[in-house]
C-alpha cells in the first residue's frame, strides 16, 4: 500500500463512569479570565489564547416541540457564545441520569458502569484552521489575535464554515445516541488547532438484570368487568382459585432505556477496539468526506513492511516537530534576553533622567507659574481683541446697511427726519407694569426685562408652557388629576399672552396708522418721480437726439461725440425709472411683442454709454415714453395698494354702495384717508371724474379711525363717479 501525505481526521473517544465539575468547566471555560488563561500557561504543554476567546461558540439544543414514537423532538439547535448556557455541562449531565433514574452500584464494588463519553473531533492542522479562518494559520498565543475573524460559510449564508462544521457533527451524533442523550457540543478556537469537544450518555432500551416475580394481568383473555390489580406477587397469585388464576400470567421483563456503554462500543477490549475503528469510518462517510478531511490509515491492512514504512514516517515527522519546536524555544530566549538587557539600559537612562529632573524642579516649576501668568495675560488680550473686532464688523455693517437706506429714502421721498422714524413694528418695545402677577411677567423679570418686544412676550410664554409640561408625575399623584391641572395652567399662560399681545396692539395703534401713512407717501413720491424721469425723453428731442438724427449720424461722425453726451446724462435715469414703474406692472400693458421684447431687453444688465449702444437705446425710450405717457393715475393707485389692505383689515367695506370703478374708489378712498390730496384728485379725474373741491374730510378730535376711512369712502365715491353717481338709483 502506498502512504501518501493526507489530511487526516482525528476521532478520540473517552468514556468515563462520571463527570466532573472541573471538566465541564474546562470544556466550557466558565469562569475563565485572563488570570486562569495565563495560569494555564504555566503548565508545560498549554497554549491557550486570551485574544481569541471570544470566537470560542457551542451548539444548543432547541426546545422541545412534541414526541414522536416515544422519543421526544426538538426545535433546530443555535449557535451561541462558548458557557452561555443557563445549566452547566455537570448540571444537564446530572439531570438526564435523574430522568434515567440511573443508581450507581455499589461503593465496594470493583468497578463503575461507564455513563458518560466524551468525543474530541479534530483534524489536521492547516485544515482545520483553514476551515476556521480562510486560510491555514500559526497563531503566537504570546501575541495579540483579537482582530482574527472567521470565515463566512458562502453555501449556508448567515453561518461561518467552522459552525456548519459543528451543525453537522451535532446532527451525527445526534443520529446515533438521539438528540435527548447528546448534552453539548463545543468548539475551542482559542488553542493551536481547531476542535470541538461532545459529550454523550450512552442510552439504549434493554431488559434490566436480575430475576422478575410476580404476575401480571393476561391482556388476550377478555376481561368479565371485574376489577383486578396489574400486578401481584406470587404469594397472592397462590391465593388465588383457578378460575381467578386464568387471568393473569407470569411476569417478563420489558425493555427500558438505561445507560448502556456495552451496547455502543461493545463489552470486551477488542470489541472496543473493532468499534472505534467503525466509528472512525462511520464519521468519515458522513461528514468529514465533505470537508475535505480523509480517514485514517488501517493498519490490520498493511503489510508488516508498510507498517514498519508508516511508523518510521510518523517518528520522523514527530522529531521534525520536536526540532521545531526546540528552534523556536530558542529564538525566544534569545529575544528573552535581548529585552533583559534593553531593559537594564532603559532602566539606566530613567534613572538619569531622574536625578536630572530632581534638580532642575523648582526652576521648572517657577516657570510654570510665570508661563501661567503670560497665558491667562495673553488668552484675555486676544478675547478683548476678537470682541472689539467682532464690535468694530458690526457697527460698520450698520453703519452701511443704515447709509445706504438712508440714502435710498432721501433719493425716493425727500424727508429723511419721516423716514428716520420708520421702524418694523415687531421691533417696538412695549414696557409692562411691574407689578403685574403671571408666568409671563414673573419670566420676564427672572431674565431681567422691563421693556420687551413681542417675540420675548412669545418665548417667555413657550418657556413657561416647556416648564408645565416637564413637571414630573409623584408615586402617589393621580395621573388624571396631573393632566387636568397641567392643561389648566397652559390654558392660563396661553391667555395671558393673548391679554399682553392685544396691549401691544393697543399701545401702537396710533404709531402703525402713522407709518402706513408714511410708506404710501413713499411709494407715491418714487412713482412720480419716476414719471417725470420718464418726461426727460423730451429733453432729448428738443436737443434734436431723435431715431431720424440717428441715422443721419451715421453718415456724419462728427455729431457722434454730442448724441453720447445727451446719452449719458439722460440714460441712467429713464433705466432706473423704467425698473420702478414699468417692470412691476409689465403684464398690465397693452403692447405688441416688438415693445415688449424692447422693454424686456431695457430691463436687463445695464448696458456700456456708448455710441453703438445708442441706436436701441433711442428706440426702447421711444417705446417706454408712449406707454409711461398718461399712467401717472395708474401709478398712484398702485402706489395705494398696500393702504387698501389696511383699511380693509380695519373693517372698512370699499363695495358699499358701489357698481362700478370699484378699484379707482378704493384707491381714492385709501388717498383721501392718508391725506394725499395730489393723487386722489390725479386717480379721479382720470376716469371722468372731478375734484374733490371744498369737500375734503378732515378727521375730526373726538372720532376714531374707521369713521373717518367711511367718510372719506363717501367723499371718494363723489369724487370718481360724478355725474354718474348722482344719476344712479337703486
Amino acid at each position: 500500500m502506498q502512504i501518501c501525505e493526507k489530511q487526516y481526521q482525528s476521532l478520540n473517544i473517552s468514556a468515563s463512569p462520571s463527570f466532573v465539575t472541573a471538566q465541564g468547566r474546562e470544556n466550557e471555560r466558565r469562569g475563565w479570565t485572563k488570570e486562569t488563561y495565563d495560569a494555564k500557561n504555566r503548565e508545560p504543554g498549554n497554549r491557550y489564547d486570551w485574544s481569541r476567546s471570544h470566537l470560542n461558540f457551542e451548539v444548543k439544543r432547541g426546545k422541545k416541540i412534541g414526541k414522536k414514537k416515544g422519543k421526544p423532538i426538538y426545535a433546530r439547535p443555535t449557535i451561541i457564545p462558548l458557557g452561555t448556557q443557563k445549566k452547566s455541562l455537570k448540571e444537564r449531565y446530572d439531570e438526564r441520569l435523574k430522568e434515567l433514574k440511573f443508581k450507581p452500584w455499589s461503593p465496594d464494588a470493583p468497578n463503575q458502569p461507564n455513563t458518560c463519553v466524551d468525543f474530541v473531533l479534530n483534524g489536521d492542522h492547516d485544515r482545520m484552521t483553514e476551515i476556521a479562518f480562510g486560510k491555514p494559520m500559526d497563531f503566537d498565543w504570546r501575541e495579540d489575535n483579537s482582530s482574527v475573524t472567521l470565515a463566512d460559510d458562502p453555501n449556508h449564508p448567515g453561518y461561518k464554515q467552522i459552525e456548519t462544521l459543528a451543525l453537522e457533527y451535532y446532527k451525527f451524533l445526534c443520529r446515533k445516541f438521539g438528540e435527548e442523550n447528546v448534552l453539548g457540543l463545543e468548539c475551542h478556537l482559542d488553542e493551536t488547532t481547531p476542535h470541538f469537544h461532545a459529550l454523550v450518555v450512552p442510552v439504549a432500551e434493554r431488559k434490566p438484570q436480575g430475576r422478575t416475580g410476580g404476575y401480571d394481568l393476561d391482556p388476550d383473555i377478555e376481561p368479565d368487568g371485574k376489577e383486578r390489580l396489574k400486578h401481584i406477587i406470587t404469594r397472592q397469585y397462590e391465593r388465588l382459585n383457578e378460575e381467578e388464576k386464568r387471568f393473569y400470567k407470569p411476569a417478563v421483563k420489558k425493555k427500558v432505556p438505561m445507560v448502556s456503554y456495552a451496547h455502543y462500543f461493545g463489552k470486551t477490549k477488542y470489541q472496543a477496539y473493532t468499534s472505534y475503528k467503525h466509528w472512525h469510518t462511520m464519521l468519515y462517510e458522513e461528514v468529514n468526506s465533505k470537508w475535505g478531511l480523509a480517514r485514517g490509515e488501517d493498519t490490520s491492512l498493511m503489510t508488516p513492511e508498510e507498517r514498519k514504512e508508516h511508523r518510521k514516517k510518523s517518528k520522523r515527522k514527530l522529531e521534525q516537530e520536536r526540532l521545531e519546536a526546540l528552534r523556536k524555544a530558542d529564538e525566544a530566549e534569545q529575544k528573552a534576553e535581548s529585552a533583559t538587557k534593553e531593559y537594564a539600559i532603559i532602566q539606566d537612562k530613567l534613572q538619569q533622567a531622574g536625578r536630572i529632573q530632581s534638580i532642575v524642579e523648582d526652576d521648572i516649576r517657577e516657570g510654570r507659574k510665570q508661563v501661567a501668568k503670560i497665558v491667562t495675560q495673553v488668552e484675555t488680550a486676544r478675547k478683548d481683541l476678537s470682541d472689539a473686532r467682532q464690535e468694530k464688523d458690526k457697527v460698520q455693517k450698520e453703519k452701511t446697511v443704515l447709509e445706504q437706506r438712508v440714502e435710498e429714502l432721501v433719493n425716493a421721498v425727500g424727508d429723511p427726519k419721516e423716514v428716520a422714524d420708520m421702524v418694523s413694528f415687531d421691533k417696538m418695545v412695549f414696557a409692562y407694569n411691574p407689578e403685574t402677577k403671571g408666568a409671563i411677567i414673573d419670566n420676564l423679570k427672572a431674565n431681567g426685562k422691563l421693556n420687551v418686544t413681542i417675540m420675548d412676550v412669545i418665548t417667555a410664554a413657550f418657556e413657561e408652557i416647556d416648564k408645565i409640561k416637564a413637571r414630573k408625575i409623584g408615586f402617589f399623584d393621580d395621573p388624571k388629576e396631573v393632566k387636568k391641572k397641567r392643561d389648566a395652567d397652559i390654558k392660563s399662560v396661553m391667555t395671558d399672552m393673548q391679554t399682553i399681545l392685544r396691549c401691544f396692539a393697543s399701545v401702537h395703534k396710533d404709531e402703525l396708522t402713522r407709518r402706513s401713512r408714511a410708506i404710501v407717501k413713499q411709494e407715491m413720491r418714487q412713482n412720480a418721480i419716476a414719471i417725470k424721469k420718464i418726461h426727460r425723453y423730451d429733453e432729448m428731442a428738443k436737443r434734436g437726439i431723435t431715431i431720424d438724427s440717428y441715422e443721419k449720424a451715421k453718415e456724419n461722425a462728427a455729431n457722434y461725440d454730442n448724441i453720447s453726451n445727451v446719452l449719458g446724462t439722460i440714460w441712467p435715469g429713464l433705466w432706473n425709472a423704467v425698473q420702478v414703474i414699468i417692470n412691476p406692472r409689465l403684464d398690465k400693458y397693452v403692447m405688441n411683442d416688438r415693445e415688449k421684447e424692447i422693454v424686456r431687453k431695457a430691463l436687463g444688465d445695464k448696458p456700456k454709454e456708448r455710441l453703438t449702444n445708442a441706436g436701441w437705446m433711442l428706440k426702447a425710450v421711444d417705446a417706454i415714453r408712449d406707454i409711461a405717457v398718461g399712467t401717472k393715475a395708474e401709478v398712484y393707485q398702485i402706489g395705494a395698494e398696500s393702504a387698501i389692505n389696511y383699511l380693509v383689515k380695519m373693517g372698512l367695506n370699499l363695495a358699499e354702495g358701489v357698481a362700478e370703478r370699484a378699484a379707482e374708489v378704493a384707491a381714492t378712498t385709501a388717498c383721501l384717508f392718508f391725506g394725499c390730496v395730489d393723487a386722489a384728485t390725479t386717480i379721479s379725474q382720470s376716469c371722468g371724474g372731478g375734484g374733490c373741491g371744498n369737500e375734503l374730510p378732515r378727521k375730526k378730535d373726538d372720532e376714531d379711525d374707521l369713521a373717518f376711512a367711511r367718510r372719506c369712502h363717501q367723499a371718494a365715491k363723489t369724487m370718481v363717479l360724478g355725474s354718474h353717481k348722482r344719476g344712479y338709483h337703486r
